[in-house]
């Protein structure tokens, strides 16, 4: 004879907007297809008026509270109930479990029933000894980790290159992300909070959880773990609890490949670089996206030499030291950070090149603090 499994009640009315927005939220941590049932499943879980909705994938947690009325937690097939409320009109949801296993949806003339798991077979993403905590203010976030998180990179046997580097360092926030070829460096002044905190390495899924999540938005960011060592990290933004796993390794020491400030510098307007690139992207070589920088009359020429297609050669106006060294680099990743420098409102790019060996500072323009990259130069 079969045992029946044991459900807890729970009962909830709440709004279909929130819920379904809070479903979306949470549902980005829940993978489509898992090998463990469960964690398909988002919990629903009432306390004082709010519903909390969280989802996780044991390496990262979205937690979500809406208001509601009712009482109880449970788990919930979190792709279908969000499917089905995305074609709900009614505005008013209806929640009720029984002691079979189900639980019914009414809303208006909508009535579905769901198979339920008890809430506590949801594992939690654990957090324990707090070891710092910071308040970004709005938009900084974005602006640190989100600006780094371009050039993330995603080669497994350098793991720990595989997300964003977070530290505080002499009163100042620094994001920093690199693929080995580029390099994007993000700084911001934190006004009062000037201890230096032990930097943290954000995995790569979590950023990209994240970003989104954080918005423009305010966020405290809290670590967890050995002093020395955090292994946890949550972000609280826009009524959002974010928790993930940390990288456990070591952030190479990536002041030493940035080089130093001088050397000729050019400044070259994005518009007329982005129709450079276009031109040259169009011969060069799939495998090496190679475009040359030169001296020329009046600026500098950009060019490709394609053995297969042929070449393309533009001038491009520009001020500053003409007389740069001709240097190689790559058309795509320099496209990457022309888009990013418009993000920030920059008009132009500054290159700061000393020789053709040696790494490209590359700055916005000069009203723009706090934002680096480094681009590795290549053979041409």
């Amino acid at each position: 004879m079969s045992r029946k499994k044991e459900t807890a009640t729970f009962a909830a009315v709440v709004k279909g907007a929130d819920l379904l927005q809070a479903l979306s939220r949470a549902g980005a941590a829940i993978e489509r297809r898992n090998t463990i049932p469960i964690l398909s499943y988002a919990s629903l879980a009432m306390g004082f008026g709010t519903l909390a909705v969280t989802g996780t994938n044991l390496d990262h947690e979205v937690r979500v509270e809406i208001e509601a009325k009712g009482e109880g937690a449970i788990c919930v097939p979190a792709h279908r109930l969000r499917d089905m409320l995305r074609a709900i009109s009614a505005e008013t949801i209806a929640l009720n479990s029984d002691d079979e296993g189900k639980l019914t949806l009414r809303a208006g003339d909508t009535e579905a029933t769901f198979g339920v798991l008890p809430a506590v077979d949801l594992p939690p993403l654990a957090i324990d000894n707090l070891v710092w905590s910071l308040v970004l203010p709005d938009g900084v976030f974005a602006y640190l980790v989100g600006g780094a998180a371009d050039v993330m990179s995603t080669e497994e046997t350098r793991y720990y290159l595989n997300g964003v580097c977070l530290e505080v360092r002499d009163g100042q926030a620094i994001a920093v992300a690199t693929d080995g070829h580029r390099l994007v460096s993000r700084t911001t002044n934190l006004a009062g909070q000037n201890s230096d905190r032990a930097p943290i390495i954000i995995p790569r899924d979590a950023v990209r959880l994240a970003l989104p999540l954080v918005g423009a938005g305010e966020a405290q960011i809290t670590a967890y773990g050995a002093k020395d060592a955090p292994n946890k990290l949550e972000i609280v933004a826009n009524g959002i609890r974010i928790r993930t796993k940390l990288i456990d390794g070591t952030f190479p020491d990536w002041r030493r490949v940035v080089p130093a400030e001088g050397g000729a510098e050019i400044e070259v307007a994005l518009p007329e670089l982005a129709r450079a690139l276009q031109l040259a992207r169009a011969t060069a070589s799939d495998r090496g996206r190679a475009v040359k920088f030169e001296p020329c009359e009046g600026g500098v020429r950009l060019s490709t030499n394609n053995p297969e297609f042929g070449t393309t050669a533009t001038r491009l106006a520009c001020q500053g030291a003409i007389e740069v060294p001709s240097i190689g680099m790559n058309a795509e990743y320099l496209a990457g950070l022309a888009r990013a420098a418009a993000r920030l409102g920059s008009k132009g790019l500054r290159f700061q090149i000393t020789h053709p060996g040696a790494p490209v500072r590359i700055l916005p323009d000069a009203a723009i603090v706090g934002a680096l990259s480094v681009l590795m130069p290549m053979r041409v």
